[in-house]
């Protein structure tokens, strides 16, 4: 399989990719280090894997396949420690990252002051125009990134994909961090 030749990838990449119950640990390890977490907020919660560490957390799912589509969530009321998502890369309707329609969203909800943790691809981040829309957003308007877990290439299963997990607001991390179960 190939991440560089767009016609060798086609058909073989996964509509639905979870996330490995390894990188799930790893991101609740580095959390639960430093912070204790009282409300979680999962805006895409899939099989809850993300959240499954937080044994003693009070969990906010959402799940389109559930019938519960957070991007028509219009308030949520009760306080949020962290937002932890791993969006879907791509909405299929325009140019625009699925991820940066979650991102929106989350902040409108809880605010630029509530820790997030998001799984990406680096595209979100990374391999900008100066005149990006979201290179000024991540810039200017979204919180501060605090920290980076690299992943690599073959990270999920049966799918190549530059991906990270950005980390906003969550300033006790390490700057950088790699995975650690390979």
């Amino acid at each position: 399989m190939s991440v560089y030749i767009k016609k060798d990838n086609k058909g073989k990449k996964r509509i639905d990719t979870p996330t490995p119950i390894e990188l799930c640990e790893q991101i609740a390890n580095i959390i639960l280090e430093h912070y204790e977490i009282n409300n979680i907020l999962d805006p895409c919660c899939g099989d809850c894997r993300l959240t499954k560490p937080y044994n003693n957390a009070t969990i906010i799912n959402y799940e389109i396949k559930q019938g519960k589509d957070f991007l028509e969530v219009e308030k949520i009321d009760e306080p949020i420690d962290l937002v932890i998502m791993n969006p879907p890369f791509n909405l299929g309707t325009g140019k625009k990252l699925a991820v940066e329609v979650f991102m929106d969203k989350v902040l409108e909800l809880v605010g630029k002051d509530v820790p997030i943790v998001l799984i990406t691809p680096m595209g979100f981040r990374l391999n900008q125009r100066k005149k990006s829309t979201r290179w000024r957003k991540l810039r200017d308007e979204y919180p501060p990134i605090t920290s980076i877990l690299s992943l690599p290439l073959d990270c999920f299963e049966k799918t190549l994909f530059h991906c990270e997990v950005l980390f906003f607001n969550l300033n006790r991390l390490e700057p950088h961090y790699f995975i650690d179960y390979i």
